[in-house]
């Protein structure tokens, strides 16, 4: 009998890879389904040897009965610099892995947009994990250094979107227009004021909102092509900045995490 991979799943994103595991043999354990957030890791890609950082902490994992020998590495990415420097680096750090870089073509799922090829394959492994969790039809929200507010029809397919800039490509762009801005620190859970009363309080203010009124209003869009006065949609909301802008969303929606990687460990 053919021994199962140990699979890596890897996102790899403009600031960041995120990755997730599934050991060896824990393909069907749905208790590992209930762990998906204790398996999963963020390296930052401005951080020093970021690579060599992944692959010391895939060599701690790798142990007792979290086995992940043979490796099977699942890669997504939006970033191609970083991908390949993960996968050379994999390649002199775990010589019997296997490398599985993830096209629009693994995801089985109907995709009904003009060039397939060309859409994030985030995007897509995203819609395909909440379809797999919640019933259609989906609004899929990543809130990374892009924020897509992506549809799943009721039949299940993926038929496209709207792309705008996050917190942080808002914030830079505007600093580096406009003299004396200062930068803003989206980790600061305090309250928005309104108005605000200082720079850093009018900026938080004017950029989040911008960002959750566009959401809010995509929605609404979206919800007018359904049939009926009311559409039974779920929303679900995932993506770096999730936290952030979740309370300010108006309309009801699902948190649910480190969907790309659920994603890539959802493929056969």
């Amino acid at each position: 009998m053919k021994r199962s991979s140990g699979v890596i799943a890897v996102d790899v994103g403009n600031t960041a890879v995120k990755l997730s595991l599934r050991p060896q043999g824990a393909d069907a354990n749905p208790a590992f389904a209930m762990n998906l957030e204790s398996s999963c890791r963020s390296f930052a890609l401005d951080r020093p040897r970021w690579d060599e950082s992944i692959a010391d902490w895939i060599r701690d994992q790798d142990c007792g009965e979290t086995s992940l020998a043979p490796q099977e590495w699942r890669i997504a990415s939006v970033n191609r610099r970083a991908s390949d420097q993960l996968c050379k680096q994999v390649e002199r750090s775990f010589p019997n892995a296997t490398l599985r870089p993830i096209s629009y073509r693994d995801v089985p799922m109907s995709i009904e947009i003009d060039s397939p090829d060309k859409v994030g394959i985030d995007r897509l492994l995203s819609a395909y994990a909440a379809r797999n969790r919640y019933a259609v039809p989906l609004v899929v929200i990543d809130a990374g250094s892009a924020v897509t507010v992506d549809l799943v029809d009721a039949s299940g397919c993926f038929v496209g979107g709207a792309i705008l800039p996050g917190l942080n490509l808002q914030t830079t762009a505007l600093t580096m227009g406009t003299a004396a801005l200062p930068t803003i620190d989206w980790t600061n859970a305090d309250p928005l004021t309104i108005p605000g009363r200082n720079t850093v309080q009018a900026i938080r203010l004017g950029v989040l909102t911008s960002v959750t009124a566009s959401i809010d209003r995509l929605i609404a869009h979206y919800d007018c092509g359904f049939d009926g006065a009311t559409p039974q949609r779920v929303v679900i909301l995932c993506g770096g900045d999730a936290p952030v802008i979740s309370p300010h969303i108006k309309h009801e929606h699902v948190m649910h995490p480190h969907l790309v990687c659920q994603g890539l460990l959802d493929l056969g």
